[in-house]
């Protein structure tokens, strides 16, 4: 087929060691309905969010596999595709430490919450645990027992009580002998000294659990605190369920969602504006520098190198280039679209 006077050779087919694939674009359409979103509410924007990524270039190996070359990431704090590489580059340099780490510390997820809270008052509730965790930091307890931590700031939306819940993911570094030492903090006392940190007449919920000694169960933990800032998922209502019901309804159905998708999106923007969502401290910030690792949090992060797929740049590979096609709406690559065959890009 021909698009433009251009055939089309392929559509875009990602494996990652050839099995799962890898989901660009899942990620796109789901990107390009924020940028929606953002051009409703008449934020600027959307014009970097809808182009964010149109266009994907990838070295092809002999074996077939395929690492992103070149793209055009717009790096917005809400934006899926650019999440979704930053999760995966946080869960690599976590990863990293925490290997560098193991052998002298143990580890500690902690899960540090608030009360759900109303959107107009979201971004104070949001600088309201940000002053609590730097009490935390600050507190002789801990101090004692905590060597080092790395935290990420994540907020959900609940659209049946239309509150939103931000909360803190952290991971701890403790001595080997920290689970039989006095510095022990149990759980009742992380709640109690969150709650003084907070300054809250109600007990919030503290959820502290220790790594597991597999290596499946560790990433999973660090997979915790590698996710989203912001799901996708709580900004954009699932709307499948409609299809059974008329015309007149669904489009009613949908606007009323799109009403609530441009206020959670207007709120969330504000709220998390000029915010470092994820930190280190102590050993956890000590070996980030001694690792050389680059930010994951700042508005030009490296988001094509996520160090999770490590391929020898000494391997040959050719450059394909795929394009965001509107009819396909997939990823799909021309005829001339062919890239270098040569070992190297000159």
């Amino acid at each position: 087929m021909e698009i433009n006077n251009k055939a089309i050779l392929e559509i875009l087919y990602d494996l990652k060691d050839g099995k799962k694939e890898i989901t660009w674009r899942e990620h796109r359409l789901i990107t390009l309905r924020l940028a929606q979103a953002y051009r409703r509410i008449r934020n600027k924007k959307y014009t970097q969010i809808v182009d964010c990524a149109d266009f994907l270039q990838f070295r092809r190996y002999a074996d077939n596999s395929m690492k992103l070359h070149r793209t055009n990431f717009c790096r917005m704090r809400l934006c899926p595709t650019c999440n979704w590489r930053r999760s995966k580059k946080i869960f690599s340099q976590v990863s990293r430490i925490m290997g560098k780490l193991a052998k002298d510390y143990e580890f500690v997820f902690l899960t540090l919450t608030v009360k759900n809270t109303e959107g107009k008052i979201l971004k104070k509730t949001i600088d309201g645990i940000y002053s609590a965790y730097k009490k935390l930091c600050q507190r002789k307890q801990f101090q004692e027992s905590v060597k080092g931590w790395c935290r990420v700031l994540e907020v959900t939306y609940n659209w049946k009580s239309q509150e939103y819940h931000p909360h803190f993911h952290a991971i701890l570094a403790v001595d080997k002998s920290y689970f039989t030492s006095n510095s022990y903090i149990k759980q009742e006392e992380f709640c109690a000294i969150w709650q003084e940190c907070l300054g809250v007449d109600y007990k919030p919920i503290v959820d502290v659990r220790v790594f597991t000694e597999s290596e499946k169960g560790k990433g999973k933990e660090v997979a915790e605190v590698a996710k989203y800032t912001v799901k996708s998922s709580n900004i954009m209502a699932n709307l499948y369920n409609i299809k059974p019901y008329s015309q007149d309804v669904q489009d009613e159905v949908k606007r009323l969602t799109d009403e609530v998708t441009d206020e959670i999106v207007l709120t969330l923007d504000s709220a998390l504006a000029n915010r470092r969502l994820i930190g280190y401290g102590g050993i956890f910030k000590e070996m980030h520098k001694q690792l050389n690792l680059d930010e994951t949090d700042v508005e030009n992060a490296d988001l094509i190198h996520t160090g999770v797929d490590v391929i020898s740049s000494d391997l040959p590979y050719k450059i394909e280039r795929y394009h965001w096609n509107i009819m396909y709406k997939n990823y799909v690559r021309y005829e001339d679209d062919n890239g270098s065959n040569e070992n190297k890009l000159k």
